[in-house]
């Protein structure tokens, strides 16, 4: 199935390429001017009253999902192709900046006499490629994706699809940080490769979710040390580790990033005071960091705790 545990089965309906319509018993006039066959791509319809069986990931949402179905009518067309780029990060379920959540398909193959004449797929001509099933989906390997999109990233955004990969964000991680350093030092020729490796030296692994990586980063970028991502609390009132998002160990300073599911979530926001208040027993002081937060007041805060000069800076709101 894939690396990641978390699936389950969708209907999708069923693709054929637009010329095949006869053998499947459809005539010409029911192809155009029923509402039952639309056109995915040109030259490939779907007959939205069949449907494939097909595994999807746990977090799949409807653009996922349209995104499988339209790489899904592209093979169809072009059975070597393996999705690539910013197609293939979404496809993985990594953080991208708003204007790479659309509708283009970026694909890749092997074959420098190919060509693809549709304006909704660009076409990437690679010497060699590492091709892996995600989903029964033909996808570049994360390292190759990570290398083709680094590029054209902030280094904000390119920590954050980093920490996605190597992190457990949606599941167990799909490519280790070493893995990816020996990936982009050893290739011959990487576009931007020191933009590259600082932003891999500014990931780390076990991240869950991008939220917790701007929080990383903004500390950085407004002078405060580093927070250490998860780490390990024994805790003797509920008997096992206990991990916040980022925290202070020596000076017993959790963050924790609260997103909009700890307050949805009955169950979530249980597990969040026993944690909180495991850690509070242990000592720990326990800040909690919402989307609306006040950066200011909560900078001086850390800096409090840590014993640390307060910082001048003009203007107020969020640095880094």
């Amino acid at each position: 199935m894939s690396d990641d545990v978390r699936w389950q089965m969708h209907d999708f309906p069923q693709v054929f390429r637009t010329r095949d319509h006869a053998e499947r018993g459809i005539t010409r006039h029911s192809l155009y001017h029923s509402k039952r066959y639309e056109e995915v791509l040109p030259g490939v319809r779907m007959d939205l009253e069949k449907f494939d069986r097909c595994a999807a990931p746990v977090w799949a949402d409807a653009a996922w999902r349209f995104d499988a179905q339209r790489l899904r009518a592209a093979l169809l067309l072009y059975p070597a192709i393996a999705a690539s780029h910013a197609l293939a990060a979404r496809l993985y379920g990594w953080p991208l900046p708003s204007n790479w959540l659309d509708s283009h398909l970026h694909v890749s193959l092997t074959n420098p006499n190919s060509r693809i004449r549709l304006s909704e797929i660009t076409l990437r001509r690679m010497t060699s490629m590492s091709v892996k099933r995600w989903f029964g989906l033909p996808i570049l390997a994360p390292e190759d994706v990570i290398i083709g999109i680094a590029g054209d990233l902030l280094q904000r955004d390119l920590v954050k699809v980093i920490d996605a990969a190597a992190g457990n964000w949606h599941g167990p991680p799909q490519i280790r940080l070493d893995e990816l350093r020996v990936s982009v030092r050893g290739r011959p020729f990487v576009r931007q490769r020191q933009h590259l490796i600082e932003a891999v030296d500014l990931a780390r692994p076990t991240v869950d979710s991008p939220p917790e990586t701007d929080l990383r980063l903004w500390a950085v970028a407004v002078g405060l040390p580093e927070p250490v991502v998860h780490p390990k609390v024994p805790s003797r009132s509920l008997g096992r580790i206990v991990e916040p998002d980022l925290g202070y160990p020596e000076a017993l300073l959790a963050l924790e990033y609260e997103g909009g599911h700890h307050f949805q979530s009955k169950r979530q926001r249980e597990n969040d005071l026993k944690r909180d208040e495991a850690l509070r027993a242990e000592g720990w002081t326990v800040l909690h960091v919402t989307s609306n937060v006040d950066y200011r007041q909560l900078e001086t805060q850390i800096r409090h705790h840590l014993g640390l000069a307060s910082r001048s800076r003009p203007g107020g709101g969020r640095s880094g």
